[in-house]
C-alpha cells in the first residue's frame, strides 16, 4: 500500500471518528432542568431605536414563551428613552426607565449606560444579547439563597388591576410591583431598525414601591396580555432577593 493511499485512509478514519464524536455529544440540558429554587428576575434595558437590541429582545422572548420557566425566570423589559431622539420614538420608552438604568450604572460603577443591557437579580450585568452569559447568570442566581417571602394574586377589573401582595421582606428592602405587557408587535418606520417588525415581550408598563396588602393599579384599555410581578429589592445593594409572578386571565 503506497503512502498516498495510507494517508487517504487516515483522513477518512479521522473524519468518521469526528462524526461519531459529534453524534455522541448529548444535547444541552434545558434551562428549566438546571434551575434551582430561587426565582430569577432578568431586567433588560432596550430600545426599538437601537439596531443591536432585537437579538436581546429575542432572547428574552424565548424565556417568556417557555412554560417551564414561568414564575421561575421573570423578565422585565425596560424601554429607555435616550434613543428616541435618533429618528424613532419607541412607543414603550419612558424617562423613568432610563433613570432606573442609571441607578444601576452608579451602583455597579460602570462608565455609562448602554443598550442592550441585561441585569440578573440586580447583581450581575452584561450585554443583553450574550446568550451564554445570560444562561450562566440565570442558572447561578437560581441556586442562590432567597431572602424573605413574597406571593401575590391579581385580577383585572376593567382598567384596574387589583393585586394582593403577601410579603415578609428583610430589613431595608423594598417591595416593588411591576405591570408587564406581553406579545406586542410594532412595525418600526424610522431610525436604525427602519422597516423591521419587532415583537416585544414583558414590556414594563408600570413600576411602583408598595406595602404588603391590596394594591390597585390603573391600566390603559389598549394594554392587553398583562402580568404582574412583585419582587423584593435591597435598597442599598439593589440585589433582588425574591420574586413572584401572577399572570392575568388573558395569559
Amino acid at each position: 500500500m503506497n503512502a498516498r493511499l495510507v494517508s487517504s485512509f487516515a483522513v477518512v478514519a479521522v473524519v468518521a471518528a469526528a462524526a461519531i464524536a459529534v453524534r455522541a455529544v448529548p444535547p444541552k440540558t434545558p434551562l428549566a432542568q438546571r434551575l434551582g429554587t430561587t426565582p430569577v428576575v432578568v431586567e433588560l434595558f432596550t430600545s426599538q431605536g437601537c439596531s443591536s437590541c432585537p437579538p436581546a429582545d429575542a432572547l428574552v422572548a424565548q424565556l417568556v414563551r417557555d412554560p417551564a420557566l414561568r414564575g421561575r425566570v421573570i423578565p422585565l423589559v425596560f424601554h429607555v428613552d435616550y434613543w428616541d431622539r435618533l429618528g424613532w420614538k419607541d412607543p414603550f420608552s419612558a424617562a423613568n426607565w432610563s433613570r432606573r438604568q442609571m441607578i444601576y450604572v452608579r451602583q455597579m460603577r460602570l462608565n455609562s449606560a448602554y443598550t442592550p443591557q441585561a441585569i440578573v437579580n440586580g447583581r450581575e450585568q452584561f450585554v443583553g444579547s450574550n446568550s451564554g452569559a445570560l444562561d450562566t447568570a440565570i442558572t447561578a442566581a437560581s441556586h442562590g439563597t432567597a431572602a424573605g417571602t413574597i406571593t401575590l394574586d391579581a385580577k383585572r377589573d376593567g382598567n384596574t388591576i387589583i393585586a394582593n401582595v403577601h410579603a415578609t421582606p428583610p430589613p431595608d428592602t423594598d417591595i416593588v410591583v411591576a405591570v408587564v405587557e406581553y406579545d406586542v408587535t410594532t412595525h418600526v418606520e424610522a431610525g436604525e431598525n427602519n422597516g423591521r417588525t419587532i415583537v416585544n415581550e414583558a414590556i414594563v408598563r408600570d413600576l411602583a414601591r408598595v406595602n404588603p396588602g391590596r394594591v390597585t393599579i390603573k391600566t390603559q384599555p389598549a394594554w392587553q396580555h398583562l402580568g404582574v410581578v412583585a419582587f423584593l429589592q435591597d435598597r442599598d445593594t439593589l440585589a433582588i432577593r425574591n420574586a413572584a409572578l401572577a399572570t392575568l386571565a388573558d395569559r
